[in-house]
């Protein structure tokens, strides 16, 4: 399973952001190796075909992964990696916007996992609570 976030990077625990940034670079690997566009889920999902998804989104993955390099840098995280669309068919690169309730289901998903470990989540390396994020997210 890959993370596509779709949350503003700004919101997003040390973890989160570090975790997506190297996922997508993972996700975009896969769809160079498999490119063909078959069975494409119509929404956005978790679970299976989270990755198919995004077999046509590649310029929404490429501008979700500058934006969190962006986010990472004021953290003072380092950031080397870029996607580079010339590296996709023509049918991979397509745009994408997030809707409403696929911004409510990841940050579902996200405040379940912050909950699970309390102790574990910090922001720009400092340790914060789940509650913390939870007002980030949903504000």
């Amino acid at each position: 399973m890959v993370r596509v976030n779709l949350i503003e990077p700004k919101k997003l625990a040390d973890q989160h952001l570090i975790a997506e940034y190297a996922e997508i670079l993972m996700l975009a690997a896969y769809i160079r190796k498999y490119p063909g566009l078959g069975d494409i889920p119509r929404s956005y999902c978790l679970g299976k075909g989270h990755m198919t998804f995004f077999k046509d989104k590649m310029a929404y993955l490429k501008m979700r992964h500058e934006s969190l390099k962006t986010e990472m840098r004021k953290r003072g995280f380092r950031t080397d990696k870029t996607i580079n669309l010339l590296t996709f068919r023509k049918e991979n690169k397509g745009d994408w916007e997030p809707k409403h309730d696929d911004i409510r289901i990841i940050t579902e998903r996200l405040i379940s996992k912050l909950q699970l470990k309390p102790e574990y989540y910090r922001y720009y390396g400092r340790h914060e609570s789940p509650d913390f994020f939870i007002r980030l997210l949903r504000n």
